[in-house]
């Protein structure tokens, strides 16, 4: 099993088998404890039988999702969202961390992380070949979402893992493609 600390990745070898009470019979205490220090009783919990898989690992044989047709993904300000979203998208798509949208005409999808809609707006109007995907932390209100809605946003999610948010993409691709906006000149 590995876990990510601060200080970097450490590896610790995975239990076989759960542990067994030790045998014997315990001596009872004289005077019963209170009950703000009584013992909790442990509850077992099933443990996976290998190590959990780590965003910094090689996916495993049929955990990236499947799609031949290529892709350009460009991830805004987030190199670690651009690292998890390749280890389960299609080896076929692109992922490209970037510090600002490239407003490139071959990007199919950008990613951002919560946007001001201004910056949703100007992306769109720049862009309009690209799906726009944004992601959102765990507490974001509903009126947050509605906004990110409103500004025309293809995919708007809340906290979500990267296969999830890979896997949207991938649906929004089988169902037609990245839709062509028409461009406005005001």
């Amino acid at each position: 099993m590995r876990f990510s600390l601060p200080s970097g990745w450490h590896a610790v070898s995975p239990t076989s088998r759960p542990r067994a009470p030790r045998g014997g019979a315990r001596e009872q205490p004289s005077t019963p404890a209170p009950a703000q220090h009584a013992p909790t009783q442990h509850v077992p919990t099933d443990l996976p039988s290998g190590s959990l898989p780590v965003p910094g690992d090689a996916p495993a044989a049929g955990e990236r999702l499947v799609d031949d047709t290529p892709a350009t993904v460009e991830v805004v300000a987030s190199r670690s969202t651009a690292r998890l979203l390749e280890t389960v998208a299609p080896p076929s798509w692109r992922i490209v961390a970037t510090e600002r949208p490239s407003h490139h005409p071959c990007v199919d999808f950008v990613v951002l992380l919560d946007p001001d809609p201004a910056v949703v707006v100007d992306l769109i109007e720049r862009q309009p070949g690209a799906e726009v995907v944004v992601l959102l932390g765990r507490n974001a209100p509903t009126t947050r979402l509605v906004a990110m809605l409103d500004a025309g946003v293809s995919i708007c999610l809340r906290e979500s893992p990267a296969r999830l948010v890979a896997g949207h993409m991938l649906a929004r691709r089988r169902r037609g493609g990245p839709r062509r906006r028409a461009r406005v000149d005001g």
